[in-house]
């Protein structure tokens, strides 16, 4: 759009088409104050404090040309003769504002008297004190003194509870509209409105539960007055009390920026950080309320060792090097392959990258993962995007119009709540987002297009896309000159008539045409895949990278593939090889044993030794608890002492993410540092930190052949070898790790795409940062600035522009037919899953039990209500749960949440189970 020239307060200021003055006003450095208007939400002009006086050039009615004065100049007059409201009035050429001046400062001092007239006096109480809009404005801009009588003041009973996470005083609310909006406009879940009028307008709750929205949080932030506040943090504290300190969640992989907010060593809340590469200003509930954990009196505090059935405390020094002792042991016993290593996903990149180096470099062994080995878990590890993932610069708060979205395999909500947000935003700004699975998802519910396809048919429909493309002869050629193999897809695909090919989607031959030439046609487009993508196996993966590039959307900014990935950091643990099958970067192994099958090595006693940490794979898992009770020598590192600790030799407490620093890797491959926020409980340290005593006290004991098997020794000698003193010689410079930047500085160093991210680099990007100082009184809820940068996200494979690509044909998978098991089941994820992060949490009454969820069509067929038992059989076994029923779920389709309770594998028997379901 063309830029508009105007003058503000006497600045001249140029600014793009369809501004409005308020945000004009702003970008020249002029505050106008505001209360309902806020620049993620549409404008409405409801508190009218941002009234300013407009002059525009007259024109005349004759010749419809501006009337030149005697100076030589416009005439000017005031638009309508009376005061404009600046969020509502775009700006035009030749327009004069004026932000101060007799007019306007009566009327803002009118509407804050107006405002205060039944507003209670109880900033010393209000938790929005000290970070209030309403009092600075009122202290800017208001009058010194009310002339209304105090007894006349309107009362109402408070709080009222909107949920069981916000609170609403009526008396405070000013009735700006700002949370309607958010839940209406950003959240997409409209379960807040209005009800009464005159004096008892006010705002009430719709849904059912109560204020039924995983967003609810940032309501309590846009508020400018405190009429919402959040019952996790209502009357705990004061802000002024409060230290910030820069964090990022990862309860998921979009890797919000977060503010942790201490008191003394005390967690008060949690608040956004704002950053739009990755969260905006917002965050959901999950990242918000679930950092209770970390205050946990049930957290664990000294290491334990079990001796003689019973666990004994231990001090550090004796507890690592007993965990070394076992470990070299074992190896010595049994080789360096009787050892094996798990790593939870959501440990920052440091850890991991420690963790792959004392399995592979120090103990010798290459049987390390990040996965729980469930058999709903995908064989096969994802690296489509380092190769093709969005490229460098890829902001998502920019798309709008002239951008394509497609969505396959993935529930964002569920998976990755804030690309909800982000994916909407893009639509509502004029994109065209496609959602394609084979259940229900609420992003589908804001798609122009939402398509339906059975399980495993995934493949199939990208497939009919890339015929549609063929057939059009519509392929973009951005990228031809680096693909190899295109003639022979085209030859693969185009074999078969278009219209089979959407048969076997089950989709309308005319949808799959329309849904290609719009991502093909547009200037970017984008792929978001998740959980469900990745189940349905390689040939989808390898059709959507096939798609990316026959579309030309991959090696430029807005362009390219995002997987929601199971974890916060599995992006980092894949890069940082904790995996059986590559090193740091992707660099060549000999392939280990991924955690499958480790558990198939422990049950054939091959597997006698492991390492666990940050994990808890015996949830909900009787057969991994089987397997886990028949090794030799179990260690567990974690901050509870969940089922699998339980089953351990040893048990070591570590740190949580607010207790040390790091960095993590979220699903757009941006590296963000987080800080120490707080104290650890009883000195536990990060989980690096125990790697590296461990692998110093490995390396310091006689070396044992990693690969030599001797014979086995009775347990008696093993134990009598195990207590005995080793003399501890100085570890190697290899393992001089002081703080967690040294590890930052060699992951830069030694992990290909990791150049750039040591802290020194990370902390570069400050420069760009920072919120302007006339934005913190209006428009989110902390008067703080940020403190920590946007982070750097890696290149794609694909933005060097030399690097070529393979097109491959992959058949996708025929339908399955089995009488015996008629239907399809799919696990799908939970964002309340009921783990170990909720403890604390107001969110605990958010979980449900175990449930399988059934389609209406086979509820009615079976005779089974909601609420009922069901039994659901497989070739793996049977289970016994209680019956929901979805609506939108098509026949045929058996869903399985993954929430605490269940125990999968007793008929899990892949990513998609073949069950008959029966009334119970």
């Amino acid at each position: 759009m063309p830029d508009v020239t105007l003058t503000i307060d006497g600045k001249t200021v140029t600014v793009p088409a369809g501004t409005n003055i308020v945000d004009a006003a702003r970008a020249g450095d002029v505050a106008i104050p505001v209360f309902c208007y806020h620049p993620k939400m549409k404008a409405v002009g409801m508190c009218r404090m941002c009234l300013v006086e407009v002059y525009t050039p007259k024109i005349d009615p004759a010749t419809r040309q501006p009337v030149i004065g005697a100076d030589g100049k416009p005439e000017l007059a005031l638009m309508m003769n009376k005061l404009q409201a600046g969020c509502v009035t775009p700006v035009s050429d030749g327009m004069v504002v004026k932000t101060v001046g007799e007019r306007v400062e009566f009327a803002q001092r009118g509407v804050l008297e107006f405002l205060l007239t039944s507003h209670p006096l109880d900033c010393p109480v209000c938790d929005k004190g000290g970070e209030c809009p309403l009092q600075n404005l009122t202290m800017e801009w208001g009058p010194g003194n009310s002339r209304y009588d105090y007894a006349d003041k309107h009362h109402n009973v408070k709080p009222v509870a909107l949920g069981d996470l916000i609170y609403l005083d009526r008396e405070r609310c000013i009735l700006c509209a700002r949370c309607v909006r958010f839940q209406d406009e950003i959240a997409g879940d409209p379960v807040l409105g209005f009800d009464n009028r005159g004096r008892n307008w006010e705002i009430i709750s719709k849904s059912e539960p109560a204020f039924d929205s995983k967003f609810s949080g940032n309501t309590t932030d846009i508020c400018p007055v405190g009429a919402l506040t959040s019952s996790d943090f209502r009357f705990k504290a004061r802000v002024w009390e409060l230290r910030s300190t820069p964090s990022v969640c990862n309860h998921c992989s979009v890797g919000c920026d977060i503010s942790i907010d201490m008191r003394y060593n005390d967690l008060m809340r949690v608040m956004p950080r704002e950053n739009d590469f990755v969260n905006e200003i917002w965050t959901c509930d999950k990242g918000r309320y679930g950092m209770r954990h970390i205050m946990s009196g049930e957290r664990l505090k000294t290491p334990m060792i079990r001796r003689n059935n019973a666990w004994v405390a231990a001090t550090w020094e004796e507890a690592t090097r007993y965990v070394a002792d076992r470990l070299t042991l074992v190896r010595a016993n049994y080789g360096a392959n009787a050892l094996g290593g798990l790593a939870g996903a959501h440990l920052p990149n440091e850890d991991l990258y420690l963790f792959g180096k004392l399995f592979r470099e120090v103990l010798g062994s290459n049987n390390i993962d990040h996965r729980r080995g469930t058999p709903d878990e995908p064989t096969a590890l994802d690296d489509l995007p380092n190769i093709l993932g969005v490229g460098a610069g890829t902001n998502l708060t920019t798309l709008g119009k002239g951008t394509a979205v497609l969505v396959i395999g993935a529930d964002p909500e569920e998976e990755a709540p804030l690309y909800v947000l982000r994916l909407r935003g893009i639509a509502d700004r004029g994109g065209d987002l496609t959602v394609v699975n084979s259940y229900p998802t609420k992003l589908a519910r804001f798609a122009k297009s939402a398509v339906t396809v059975r399980p495993g048919a995934e493949a199939a429909f990208v497939q009919a896309l890339l015929g549609a493309i063929f057939a059009e002869g519509s392929a973009n050629e951005a990228l031809a000159a680096r693909l190899r193999g295109a003639d022979e897809l085209k030859r693969s695909v185009s074999g078969k008539p278009l219209a089979d090919l959407a048969a076997a989607a089950g989709v309308a031959e005319a949808t799959i045409r329309a849904i290609a030439s719009s991502f093909v046609a547009a200037e970017n487009g984008i792929i978001v895949y998740g959980r469900a993508a990745v189940g349905a196996g390689p040939a989808l993966t390898q059709a959507l990278a096939n798609l990316a590039l026959v579309g030309g959307k991959a090696g430029r900014a807005n362009n390219g593939l995002i997987a929601l990935t199971a974890e916060g950091n599995t992006r980092g643990a894949l890069d940082m090889g904790v995996r059986p099958d590559r090193g740091p970067g992707g660099a060549a192994v000999t392939a280990g044993m991924s955690a499958r099958e480790m558990w198939a090595a422990a049950k054939a006693d091959t597997l006698k030794g492991m390492y666990i940490a940050g994990m808890n794979p015996a949830k909900s898992n009787t057969a991994v608890a089987e397997a886990l009770s028949q090794l030799e020598f179990l260690v567990v590192q974690d901050l509870f002492m969940t089922e699998t600790a339980q089953l351990a030799h040893v048990v070591l407490p570590v740190a949580t993410v607010a207790e040390r620093d790091g960095t993590f890797t979220n699903a757009e491959r941006r590296v963000q540092r987080f800080q120490q926020a707080r104290r650890a409980e009883g000195e536990a340290p990060a989980d690096w930190s125990l790697f590296q005593e461990v692998a110093r006290a490995v390396q310091a004991m006689a070396p044992a052949s990693p690969t030599a098997a001797p014979a086995k020794k009775s347990a008696k000698a093993r134990a009598a070898e195990s207590n005995t003193a080793v003399a501890v010689a100085a570890p190697p410079a290899s393992w001089d790790y002081l703080v967690s930047s040294d590890i930052a500085d060699e992951i830069s160093a030694r992990v290909p795409g990791y150049k750039g991210t040591s802290y020194t680099s990370l902390e570069l990007t400050r420069k760009s940062w920072g919120r302007q100082p006339n934005e913190s009184f209006y428009y989110d809820g902390t008067s703080y600035e940020n403190t920590e940068g946007v982070g750097v996200q890696l290149p794609a494979l694909a933005d060097d522009g030399k690097s070529v690509f393979q097109l491959a044909y992959r058949e996708p998978a025929p339908a399955a037919a089995d009488e015996q098991f008629p239907l399809t089941l799919l696990t799908v994820v939970r964002a309340y899953d009921g783990g170990e992060w909720m403890r604390g949490s107001k969110l605990v009454p958010r979980t449900v039990p175990a449930h399988v969820i059934l389609s209406v069509a086979d509820a009615q067929q079976l005779g089974v209500g909601i609420g009922e038992p069901v039994r659901i059989s497989s070739a793996a076994g049977t289970l016994e749960l209680r019956a929901q029923v979805d609506a939108g779920l098509s026949a045929g389709v058996v869903l399985l949440p993954l929430v605490k309770g269940a125990d999968l594998a007793s008929v899990l028997t892949g990513p998609q189970t073949r069950v008959s379901v029966a009334k119970a």
